[in-house]
């Protein structure tokens, strides 16, 4: 069953890997197509976009795959809609866009079939399904640039697109199919506290962006183009991490975790190395010639990843104990050292990389203290199989 569900992980571990390199093709046939400061715009929306899906709806995810969804899919599903309503809202309310908008349900439905492939131990197909979306909108991209489309608002359906045909097929037979042993507000109760560190996660990783975008002039929204598509390049990690938690849930634990703690801050050196030497040729490499960065950026940047991989996996142990409020207090307390340093910190990029650094390691620092305590070494970290 160990052997099986390693093999499983290794599977979705490199589709997992392909996506990530697809979803970076896809920013660059982007960033090709449209001008830095159109880029600017694109990357604000592709970061609210991660908001909108991983913030409100990856606890529904882990909580389906927890629990399974022969037991909770129906449940879930109608704590999903309830969040997709309260999204939609807020999105009228503060900067309507209707791809955004349209995203807000689609995300929905998107996260089920992710938690309840997971949940009923389906890895195969949810690392295909990965690789499905990611190849589509990589297709889609293209087919817009070939039309010649030059703007942000074109290219942001072809992420709608990709998710709405990957997705939904899948989603009517498996509702059909769920259950609701547990009640819906017992799948609500305990994806709470997961919401609040979600949202945290997603204000901490994609709300730094949003915010520079937001508070740039219009002779900034260059610079803000080149510093998207740096920090986009240097997150590659994160977009195999991020995917990837809610599979690491059954086999996750604290001990292993803490001696990860060690590889990653080898890794955060190497990282800063090769940011430092490789770095600014890359962007060129990916996104095009406009897109000159500075090597400060990037060694800034890459200690930052780091540390929110750390902080994701630590985290991950969380959930897996059952600890869900921990999981909320780690990341109010990233969020709570980005805000401080942001404000603090003087320049546009300057202020936001010190942000992104100084809350992903005040985060995972405190995910492990709280996961290393002793009242935590005195309870168990039930790893839940994700075929329960």
């Amino acid at each position: 069953m160990v052997r099986h569900m390693v093999r499983a992980l290794g599977f979705v571990g490199a589709c997992i890997v392909l996506s990530g390199l697809l979803v970076n093709a896809y920013l660059a046939v982007v960033a090709r197509s449209v001008s830095p400061a159109e880029y600017g715009d694109f990357g604000a929306f592709w970061s609210v976009a991660l908001l909108v899906g991983f913030g409100a709806f990856l606890p529904v995810e882990q909580e389906l795959a927890r629990l399974g969804p022969g037991r909770a899919l129906r449940s879930a599903a109608v704590v999903a809609l309830g969040l997709a309503a309260v999204e939609a809202v807020l999105v009228l309310l503060v900067a309507p866009s209707p791809a955004v908008l349209v995203l807000c349900f689609l995300s929905a439905g998107q996260f089920l079939v992710r938690g309840a492939l997971i949940g009923s131990g389906k890895l195969s197909r949810h690392g295909v399904l990965l690789v499905a979306d990611t190849a589509l909108r990589v297709l889609f991209a293209l087919l817009l640039g070939w039309f010649g489309a030059t703007t942000s608002a074109e290219f942001e359906w072809t992420l709608v697109a990709a998710v709405a045909l990957s997705h939904l097929p899948l989603l009517v037979p498996m509702v059909r199919r769920g259950g609701a042993e547990v009640p819906v507000r017992d799948v609500a109760r305990a994806v709470s506290p997961l919401l609040v560190g979600s949202v945290c996660a997603q204000l901490l990783l994609n709300g730094i962006p949003v915010l520079v975008a937001a508070i740039a002039t219009d002779t900034d929204r260059a610079e803000v183009g080149v510093f998207l598509a740096a920090f986009l390049l240097a997150r590659v990690p994160l977009f195999v991490a991020v995917p990837l938690q809610t599979a690491l849930l059954p086999v996750v634990t604290r001990r292993g975790v803490v001696r990860f703690a060690g590889v990653l801050a080898a890794a955060a050196v190497a990282g800063v190395l090769v940011a430092g030497t490789l770095g600014p040729w890359l962007v060129r490499l990916v996104f095009g010639a406009a897109y000159s960065v500075a090597v400060t950026d990037l060694v800034l940047l890459t200690p930052g990843v780091v540390a929110h991989l750390g902080l994701i996996v630590t985290t991950q142990a969380l959930v897996a104990g059952a600890v869900h409020g921990h999981v909320a207090w780690s990341w109010l307390a990233g969020v709570a050292a980005a805000a401080v340093a942001f404000a603090a910190v003087p320049g546009l990029l300057l202020r936001a990389e010190i942000a992104f650094l100084a809350g992903s390691l005040v985060g995972w620092l405190t995910a492990l203290r709280l996961l290393t305590s002793p009242r935590q070494e005195s309870e168990p970290c039930s790893t839940t199989s994700s075929s329960a």
